[in-house]
């Protein structure tokens, strides 16, 4: 029976202040925590059960997940005391996954493929170990694969920075995805109780023995590293879900939500549970609600997420933000981010009526948790 461990110990420091609360396996996208998504993938799969690689925040986990029937599969968990790396965190799920083949994912990752004939793949190769990979226009900031175009065998493996471009031209080249499926055998390239990485350490070992592969994927895939790549990504999986949908729609709206009339919706839109948006207001394209959200009247909201219980006033503009849960933000106050360069508000923000908060190029603004923004920023 394979089975699947996620990477979910990681400090999402990129990502701050959003992670000084939210663990980064939590983060909300289009309105599922990124590591629910992966693990509903995993269970489309035919996986029944996923070990949760745990350290930062691991409690908020647990509490979340408990022990996945609320998913319909079987979670336990390991306990990373001390940062392990890659490699180090499926050494301690060993026990749980040295019986059969198993998925390994790195849990900061956009993705929206059934990995079939992945599996598929991997089991007809014979090979320790396969890699997905995705095809990128820039492969400077992952890991590069160099493979036969052929059998699809792994030459090297290049984790970032190693790469160099012929001629210093950069082209399309494969990139690690961050999902791989592994034998046991791998487990006999690591050594215990010691900080290794599987990108940097054991794979270029399982390469030199000739038993690594890739397999091309297709669909969403995008790394969520940065806040930007977060709202890019978001917008990049609400398209792909709706285009998948049998019934077709122009945007993801619950049925228990009270949208006034006058208000518009301009699609593509997610618009979670319980949302109360009242009248003349303007949402989208691009924005991405939670549930339990309450819009007030001519407020403006696209190229934006907004998590769960947050409270906007009257003659509100939101544009290129990430406002977190439980935040308030009074009347006419305006949040404009500029570019790739972001308006973020950590939970249980309070931004004051009249605020303005205008980012300029090249300087996001970020607000950590519990502040009340008093001075606008323009």
């Amino acid at each position: 029976m394979v089975k699947g461990i996620i990477l979910s110990g990681g400090f999402g420091t990129r990502l701050r202040p959003l992670t000084c609360t939210i663990p980064k396996s939590l983060i909300p996208v289009v309105n599922k925590p990124v590591i629910e998504r992966q693990i509903l993938l995993l269970k489309s799969t035919g996986v029944k059960e996923v070990v949760l690689a745990v350290s930062v925040m691991s409690d908020i986990v647990k509490n979340y997940f408990k022990d996945g029937e609320k998913l319909g599969i079987k979670i336990s968990y390991t306990n990373e005391k001390h940062p392990m790396g890659t490699a180090g965190a499926i050494k301690l799920a060993e026990s749980n996954l040295d019986n059969d083949n198993f998925f390994m994912l790195n849990g900061d990752v956009i993705l929206n493929y059934n990995f079939k004939e992945m599996l598929n793949f991997h089991e007809k190769s014979n090979g320790i170990g396969t890699i997905a990979s995705k095809i990128v226009e820039d492969p400077s900031p992952y890991g590069v694969l160099i493979v036969d175009s052929k059998t699809n065998q792994l030459y090297k493996f290049l984790e970032k920075n190693k790469y160099s471009p012929p001629n210093g031209k950069i082209i399309p080249m494969p990139v690690n995805a961050g999902v791989y499926i592994l034998e046991p055998d791998i487990f006999s390239y690591i050594k215990p109780n010691k900080k290794t990485s599987i990108e940097l350490d054991i794979f270029p070992k399982v390469v030199v023995d000739k038993k690594m592969y890739h397999f091309p994927i297709t669909g969403i895939w995008k790394d969520i590293g940065k806040p930007y790549e977060l709202l890019e990504g978001s917008i990049l999986l609400m398209n792909d879900l709706l285009k998948n949908l049998k019934e077709k729609r122009k945007s993801l709206i619950d049925n228990s939500t009270d949208i006034n009339p006058t208000t518009k919706i301009f699609p593509p839109c997610t618009i979670g549970e319980n949302v109360v948006i009242r009248g003349m207001c303007n949402i989208g394209p691009n924005a991405i609600i939670g549930d339990n959200v309450y819009i007030d009247e001519s407020t403006i909201i696209k190229e934006s997420l907004i998590y769960n219980d947050t409270y906007i006033s009257k003659n509100v503009d939101i544009q290129k933000a990430i406002i977190s849960d439980n935040c308030l933000i009074e009347d006419h106050v305006q949040l404009r981010g500029k570019n790739e360069n972001l308006v973020i508000l950590a939970s249980y923000v309070k931004v004051l009526r009249n605020i303005k908060l205008i980012a300029k190029e090249g300087e996001p603004i970020n607000f950590c948790h519990h502040v009340e923004v008093n001075e606008s920023l323009i």
